[in-house]
């Protein structure tokens, strides 16, 4: 079995058996499904719903996933390499094993009520809201964290040095601050 080491996660991929598939099986809407030891490349899932699925041993590479709508979704082993998730919905998302998006978009998504402790986020854009998420213990080094809102939901999340910036620049925004020179 072939495994995919991301920072700290260890992804455990789907079997080499078969070749990856490129056209999605299911239908737009997918309701309380298990998808697993699969690989997709280049499937296009803009504006679909899913709801109560489960992914174990999946490997997205290259999907779109724009404006998808996901909630309850369960994940375990699965890798997201170059997806785009723009303006997805992710409602009540659960990360249950190693799970790891690398160079991944998330401008104007919305993560509510997930719990993406453990998570992996490398080279990611992140200008997503994190509306009373859980992301402890996951790993947000190497992405872009500018645009990013819901600062209280990283609590407990690693981040780089070199990420401090942008993330003062999100609690600045989030705490509606006035920044002033000092007075002399």
């Amino acid at each position: 079995m072939e495994t995919r080491r991301v920072r700290g996660a260890r992804v455990l991929l789907p079997s080499d058996d078969e070749a990856p598939v490129t056209v999605w099986p299911f239908a737009d809407l997918l309701e309380r499904e298990k998808v697993g030891n699969t690989g997709f490349r280049d499937v296009d899932l803009s504006s679909h719903r899913w709801t109560g699925v489960t992914l174990n041993r999946c490997r997205f590479v290259g999907a779109r996933l724009t404006g998808l709508a996901v909630s309850g979704a369960s994940l375990s082993d699965v890798l997201f390499e170059d997806c785009t998730f723009d303006y997805a919905v992710l409602d009540g998302v659960r990360v249950t094993g190693d799970v790891a998006f690398v160079n991944c978009s998330f401008r104007e998504s919305v993560f509510s009520g997930s719990d993406l402790g453990g998570a992996v986020f490398d080279g990611c854009a992140l200008g997503a809201e994190f509306d009373t998420s859980r992301m402890r213990d996951a790993d947000l080094r190497g992405s872009d964290l500018s645009g990013l809102s819901g600062l209280a939901s990283l609590k407990g999340a690693t981040v780089a040095e070199a990420q401090l910036r942008q993330l003062l620049d999100v609690m600045v925004g989030e705490l509606r601050l006035t920044v002033a020179e000092a007075d002399d």
